[in-house]
């Protein structure tokens, strides 16, 4: 494929077959297709049809990703409340004005 027109109808073939997860250009311009159960003489074939050429270079499973670690919980303050006593005299009983 020489140039990105090539490049991006192969793309928009590849991603039309049923099971593909992912399609990308590798290196030296060759497609890369994952995914899980994917027909590979199918695919093969509807690109032959648009590019006259098409070569499966290999087969085989796809590598499972390791699972990521949950994210810790955040943490949480404690609500500390600061009680405040406020103390008020009595009035004195007698006044004098």
């Amino acid at each position: 494929m020489h140039s990105e027109k090539a490049k991006s109808k192969a793309m928009k073939i590849a991603v039309a077959v049923q099971g593909v997860n992912s399609v990308s250009i590798g290196a030296s311009d060759k497609l890369e297709v994952v995914g899980e159960e994917v027909d590979s003489v199918c695919l093969a074939n509807c690109l032959r049809k648009k590019f006259c050429f098409a070569e499966i270079i290999s087969v085989g499973e796809a590598k499972p990703q390791p699972p990521k670690p949950p994210p810790p919980p955040p943490y949480c303050h404690p609500i500390c409340y600061e009680s405040v006593y406020v103390y008020d005299p009595p009035p004195p009983n007698c006044s004098i004005l």
